[in-house]
C-alpha cells in the first residue's frame, strides 16, 4: 500500500466515522437539511477515498481525476455554509442573513458567490491538470511546476471561503445579543471552517514543497503536514458533529418574527418617514404650532411624559394620514389600521414586545427626535383612527383618558377633524370639558408669550 493510499484510508475512515457519529445526533435529535447533507457529504468522502485505497489509480491523469474528485466534498461543504450564511442557502431558502453579513454588503456579495467561484476553481485545476499531467497521488514524489498549477486554484479558493465563513462564525459568536447556546454553536462552527481552511492551506503548502524542496527534507516536511492535515481533519469533523448537536427553539414564536422582519418594520419606517416629510418638512400646516400647545396644555394638567408622547405622536400621525387621504401617498388610514393591528400584536409577545419597546426607547434618546419615535406607538395609533374613522358610532367618552382628548380638541383647532363631528361622537362629558379648558389656557399663554405679554 502506497503512501497516498495509506493516508486515503486515515481520512476515509475518519470520514465515515463522522458520517455515524452525525448519524447517531440527529437520530437523538431534530433532523435538518443541513444535517443530512453532511451525513451525506462524509459518506461521499469516505465512498471517494476508499476507492482511492481499493484501486490505487495508475497513470497521471488517472490520478490527476481522482485527486479532483476527492476535492468536491470539500467544495460542497463550504458552498453550502457560505450560502446559508447569506440566507439563500437550501437549508433556509427564506432565511434572512445572518447579522455580521446583513452589516457587511460586500460581504454578503463575496459569500454569494462561492458555489461558482469554488466550482470554477475546481473546474480549472481538473482542466490544467488533464492537459498537463502530473503525478497528483505520489506524496513524496518531486512534482513539476504543472502540479502546483493544478493544485493551488482549487486549495486557496477553500482556504478563502473557508475562512471567510470562519470570520462570519466568530462575529456571529461574539454578539452579545446572541443566546448564549447560539454564541457556542457559531463558535463550534467557526473553529470548524478555520479547520477546513488550514486544510486547505496546507494542501497548498505541500504542492510547494513537492515543487521546491528535494531530497531526504521534502520527505520530512511532507511527513509533519500529512500528520498535521489528520488531526485537523478530526478537529474539524469534531467541531462541526458538536455544533449540530446544538439546538436552539426561540422563545418568541417563528411568526411574529416573520411578521416584524417581513411586515411590521417595513411599515413603521414608511410611518416614520412620512411624518418626517409632512410635519417636520412643513408639508401639514399648523401642526408644529397644535404640537406645541398640547404640550403645553399637558404640562400644566400635570400629565405623565409617556401621556404627552402619545398625544403628541397622534396628532402627527393624524396630520400625516389627512395628508395622505388628500394629496395620495404616505400613509393611508387603511394602511396605519394595518400598521396597529400589527404592533398591538407584536407588542403583547411575552419576550418580543419589551426588546422591541426598549429597543425604540434607545434609538429615541440617540436620535434626540420627536415623540413618534418612543414606543409603543399601538396608544396614538389606537386615538388616530378612532378620531379619524367617522364611520363609527358614537365613542364612549367616559372611557378615554385626558391625553385623548387633548388630541381631539387640537385636531379639531387645526382642522384635522371636524368639531360637529367631535362633539356628536364624544360629547361634553368632564375629560373633554377640561382638555378644552386647559388646551384653552394653553393657547393663551403661549399667544401671550408670542406678543410679549404677561
Amino acid at each position: 500500500m502506497s503512501a497516498a493510499q495509506q493516508q486515503a484510508l486515515v481520512l476515509g475512515f475518519i470520514c465515515l466515522s463522522a458520517a455515524f457519529m452525525l448519524t447517531a445526533v440527529l437520530a437523538l435529535t431534530r433532523v435538518s437539511k443541513f444535517g443530512i447533507f453532511a451525513v451525506a457529504n462524509f459518506l461521499l468522502g469516505a465512498a471517494l477515498f476508499g476507492t482511492q485505497v481499493v484501486f490505487g489509480f495508475s497513470g497521471w491523469r488517472s490520478e490527476i481525476l481522482a485527486a479532483s474528485v476527492v476535492e468536491l466534498p470539500a467544495v460542497f461543504l463550504i458552498s453550502w455554509v457560505c450560502l446559508a450564511q447569506v440566507g439563500g442557502g437550501p437549508n433556509r431558502p427564506s432565511s434572512s442573513p445572518s447579522e455580521p453579513v446583513v452589516r457587511r454588503p460586500w460581504l454578503r456579495g463575496v459569500l454569494g458567490w462561492a458555489p461558482v467561484a469554488l466550482l470554477v476553481s475546481w473546474a480549472f485545476a481538473v482542466l490544467v491538470g488533464l492537459a498537463w499531467p502530473s503525478p497528483a497521488m505520489q506524496p513524496y514524489a518531486s512534482a513539476p511546476v504543472q502540479f502546483v498549477l493544478f493544485k493551488w486554484p482549487i486549495s486557496i479558493s477553500q482556504t478563502v471561503y473557508a475562512g471567510l465563513a470562519a470570520a462570519v462564525f466568530a462575529m456571529a459568536a461574539m454578539s452579545r445579543s446572541s443566546a448564549p447556546v447560539l454564541r457556542l454553536r457559531n463558535g463550534a462552527f467557526s473553529i470548524s471552517m478555520v479547520s477546513l481552511a488550514l486544510v486547505g492551506g496546507e494542501s497548498a503548502l505541500i504542492a510547494g514543497v513537492r515543487w521546491w524542496v528535494a531530497g531526504q527534507r521534502r520527505r520530512e516536511i511532507i511527513d509533519s503536514l500529512l500528520v498535521f492535515e489528520t488531526i485537523i481533519a478530526v478537529v474539524c469533523f469534531a467541531f462541526l458533529v458538536f455544533g449540530l448537536t446544538l439546538r436552539y427553539t426561540p422563545v418568541v414564536a417563528a411568526a411574529v418574527l416573520r411578521k416584524v422582519h417581513t411586515g411590521w418594520l417595513p411599515a413603521r419606517e414608511r410611518l416614520e418617514s412620512s411624518v418626517w416629510q409632512a410635519v417636520a418638512g412643513g408639508r401639514t400646516r399648523g401642526v408644529a404650532r397644535v404640537t406645541y400647545r398640547v404640550e403645553e396644555a399637558a404640562r400644566l394638567a400635570e400629565l405623565p411624559q409617556s401621556d404627552t408622547e402619545r398625544a403628541v405622536a397622534a396628532i402627527q400621525l393624524i396630520a400625516v394620514m389627512r395628508a395622505s387621504s388628500t394629496k395620495g401617498g404616505g400613509v393611508t388610514p387603511d394602511a396605519a389600521r394595518e400598521l396597529y393591528d400589527m404592533e398591538k400584536e407584536i407588542l403583547r409577545d411575552d419576550v418580543l414586545g419589551p426588546k422591541i419597546q426598549a429597543f425604540l426607547r434607545r434609538r429615541a434618546d440617540t436620535r434626540n427626535s420627536q415623540s413618534l419615535y418612543a414606543a409603543p406607538l399601538e396608544d396614538a395609533l389606537k386615538a388616530a383612527l378612532d378620531l379619524t374613522d367617522t364611520h363609527k358610532g358614537e365613542a364612549d367618552a367616559r372611557a378615554r383618558p385626558l391625553w385623548f382628548h387633548l388630541v381631539a380638541v387640537a385636531s379639531a383647532d387645526a382642522g384635522l377633524i371636524d368639531k360637529g363631528d367631535l362633539w356628536k361622537r364624544f360629547g361634553n362629558g368632564s375629560e373633554s370639558s377640561a382638555a378644552t379648558e386647559v388646551y384653552r389656557t394653553a393657547k393663551g399663554r403661549l399667544r401671550s408669550q408670542v406678543f410679549g405679554g404677561p
